[in-house]
Parts: structure tokens; C-alpha cells; sequence
């Protein structure tokens, strides 16, 4: 039976296997941490669906995903057959390796890599998409075409391409020719997000050789002097992964739902639990106004710490609003609506009745919000200015801005 033995924090705790087109996971006598909520440690093999929530959502989704299997000349719906290929290095601490291949037989190595080599790479991912092309085994999870490298110092221009024991610090995306200024676009919500006092992953743009790029530090990385790389992973999951839900984002499909976040947030093991709740909801708020439809279940992630739980820094946040060819309708409906044009502050309080909470504090956080978007957008137009970044896309966010904090006066 086909194996892959998977590592969680640098140590072999489990196998996961494929039979007939099914997946099965189960954890070796030596592990004593969880992967996940809903894989718990036990003795028994974990089925199909508790298996496959986790593990194929540690995969690129979309045109990312057949174009890696295009590649490497696998299936694009096999995942054990992707995770072969590409699950050296995933969001979090996990690794996976063919059975009887040890992880630390594997060539590693900090490789200075050019500016100009990056630029090749940012233009080929179409075809070449991650890393593929350069031998290094790893996924990202998401739509949007990326690659993975460590840049040491955070704001130096010193990049690696890291392999084996040496891990990625930064994701580096590219523009999008489908979709203009997207790098912009996504560096302004997020700059403003950061701006308002949401917890936001750190985010620039850089020029590569005359290609310019969107970077974003990872979060599931930090300083570790004991490791041989200098850094350590963070475990995390998104709730597409905690809800179990292995191949849907979006409610309407059957993917998760706001209802499902927050009341997971509320029964589970978080610390500081209350500010969590607080700051999911600010974002849903947050998002809505800056026109996001796209902000899904695994656009929401969680970090395992000390046994504990704390929700990610917010990321990929996008005003997907002024891209006529996106369907507008959210991915999770507010209020029972999906379309974003017929939303209203009702709408919100009818959400908080559905969670239990008081309409009261979802109308708090709304001014709140809205108050503060405005606010801050002057000192971050200084920012953009003063960085040189010009893109007509954000005059067309700021309309819609407008248009949204309207909406809910």
C-alpha cells in the first residue's frame, strides 16, 4: 500500500496511506501532539473524509493545483499523488516524504538566488507554478499564483531559496494579468487592515529586476537560534481544515459559513478567546466593507500554541469588488444574503441574533470600523505616495469603500 510518512515539528509521527482512491492517516506510537482538531491522537486509523480535510487542504487549489500535476504528470484529484511531489515544505509545521525516504537524507541548503532568477520565476508560474521547476518540494494552499523563499534579514534583499531543514520566511506573489494591479490592490487592504489595529500578516512590494512583486512575511515561521535554520515552524489550520470540510470554500456549495467560524472559535480551546471572537467578527465587518467577496473559510486560519489555539494574523485580503469579471456574491452570506449590494446594517444584526450575540455589538462594530477606515486612509494614501505605488484601482477601492460604509449608516 502506498505510503507517505509525515512529520509534524521535524519528528515522524504517522503514515499516510492510499488504497483504492481513499485516504487513511494514523499516527505512529511515538507522537504525542495532535495534527489537528479533528485528529486527535489515538491508536485507531483515521477515514477517508477526517483524513482528507486535513491533507488536501494543505494543497494549491484551482489552476495552481493541475498545473503542478501537469508538471510532475499526476492526477490533479490525487492528492497523496500531489503530496508525494510537494509536500516537503506546508503552511504550518507538517512535512511529508515517501515512505523509507528519511527527512534527514534529504540535501539541505540556503541557496542565494538573484533578483533577476526571481523575476523569471514570479513570470513562468503560469507554467512552472511554486517551486517546482527548482526541485523544492513545496505547497501552498490557495488560488492565487506564489512561490516560497527566505529572506534574511526581513528587510534585506538578501533571498534563498531554501530546501531540507531550511524553511521559507516569505511569500512572494506576482501580478495577475486577468486581473490588473492585484498586488497593489491587496497591499493597500491589507496596509489598511494593519493601519486599523487588525492583526494582519506584514506585507511590502518589492521590484524584481524590473517584475514587481507582492511579499508577505509567513506567520507560521519565527526566530529559533537552537534550529539549524534559525527559524522553527508554527503549526496552523484553517477552518476549512477544522470544519472538516475537504474540498468546499464556499457556503453556497456547502463550504463554511460565518455561523460555523465563530461557533467553532466560541467551543474550542482558544486563549484569549474573547478577543478572537471580537476580531473575527471586525474582519468579516472589515471585509465587506472593502468590497472582499472571496473571504472564505480558508482565508481564516488558527495557530497551535502551548497546547492552545490563537487565530491567525488576517491574510489575502483583496477588494475583489472592482473586478467586473468576480462574481460579487460573498462567500458567506451576512444575514442570509449573499449579494453585497442588498446588504444593509439589518443584515448584520440579523447575523448576530444567529450567533447569539447582542445586534447592539455588531452595530458598535460596525461604526467602529467604518470610523476608523476613515481615519486612517489619509495616512495611508501618504504611504502609497511616498512609496511611489500609483494604481488607479485604488481611487475604484476607495469608491467602493465609500459606497459600503453608506450601505450600513
Amino acid at each position: 500500500m502506498p505510503a507517505l510518512d509525515v512529520y509534524f515539528y521535524g519528528k515522524k509521527i504517522g503514515k499516510l496511506t492510499e488504497k483504492n482512491s481513499r485516504l487513511s492517516f494514523k499516527y505512529n506510537e511515538n507522537a504525542d501532539t495532535p495534527l489537528s482538531v479533528n485528529l486527535p491522537l489515538q491508536k485507531e486509523a483515521f477515514n477517508d473524509k477526517l483524513t482528507r480535510s486535513f491533507f488536501n487542504n494543505l494543497l494549491p487549489e484551482e489552476g495552481i493545483r493541475e498545473a503542478v500535476a501537469r508538471y510532475k504528470q499526476v492526477s490533479s484529484n490525487n492528492p497523496f499523488a500531489l503530496l508525494k511531489e510537494i509536500g516537503g515544505e506546508c503552511a504550518g509545521a507538517v512535512e511529508l516524504y515517501p515512505e523509507g525516504e528519511e527527512r534527514e537524507e534529504e540535501e539541505s541548503s540556503l541557496t542565494p538566488i538573484s533578483e533577476d532568477k526571481i523575476a523569471e520565476l514570479l513570470k513562468n508560474q503560469a507554467q512552472i507554478p511554486l517551486l517546482t521547476g527548482e526541485e523544492i518540494r513545496l505547497s501552498l494552499a490557495g488560488a492565487q499564483q506564489k512561490i516560497a523563499l527566505a529572506i534574511i534579514p526581513d528587510d534585506s534583499n538578501n533571498y534563498y531559496l531554501a530546501k531540507g531543514s531550511y524553511i521559507s520566511t516569505h511569500i512572494i506573489k506576482p501580478q495577475n494579468p486577468y486581473f490588473k494591479d492585484i498586488i497593489y490592490n491587496e497591499h493597500f487592504c491589507m496596509s489598511l487592515a494593519k493601519l486599523m489595529g487588525l492583526p494582519t500578516a506584514t506585507s511590502s512590494i518589492r521590484d524584481f529586476g524590473g517584475e514587481k512583486g507582492y511579499v508577505v512575511k509567513r506567520f507560521d515561521r519565527e526566530i529559533d537560534a537552537s534550529s539549524t535554520s534559525g527559524l522553527k515552524r508554527i503549526h496552523q489550520e484553517d477552518f476549512c481544515q477544522a470544519l472538516c470540510l475537504p474540498d468546499k470554500k464556499y457556503q453556497k456549495e456547502g463550504g463554511a459559513s460565518i455561523k460555523q467560524c465563530y461557533k467553532f472559535i466560541a467551543n474550542t480551546d482558544f486563549s484569549r478567546k474573547a478577543d478572537a471572537l471580537r476580531i473575527f467578527l471586525k474582519a468579516i465587518v472589515f471585509n465587506f466593507i472593502i468590497g472582499n467577496s472571496d473571504a472564505h473559510g480558508k482565508n481564516f486560519s488558527f495557530l497551535h500554541r502551548g497546547g492552545k489555539y490563537e487565530l491567525s494574523p488576517l491574510y489575502d485580503l483583496v477588494s475583489t469588488g472592482v473586478y467586473t469579471v468576480l462574481s460579487p456574491n460573498l462567500a458567506m452570506s451576512i444575514g442570509g444574503e449573499y449579494n453585497p449590494n442588498l446588504i444593509h446594517r439589518s443584515h448584520f444584526e440579523t447575523m448576530a441574533r444567529d450567533l447569539e450575540i447582542k445586534p447592539t455589538m455588531i452595530d458598535k462594530i460596525i461604526d467602529e470600523t467604518a470610523s476608523k477606515i476613515q481615519e486612517v486612509l489619509p495616512e495611508l494614501d501618504k504611504q502609497f505616495a511616498a512609496a511611489g505605488y500609483k494604481s488607479e484601482l485604488i481611487k475604484q477601492i476607495k469608491e467602493l469603500i465609500a459606497t459600503r460604509i453608506k450601505q450600513l449608516s
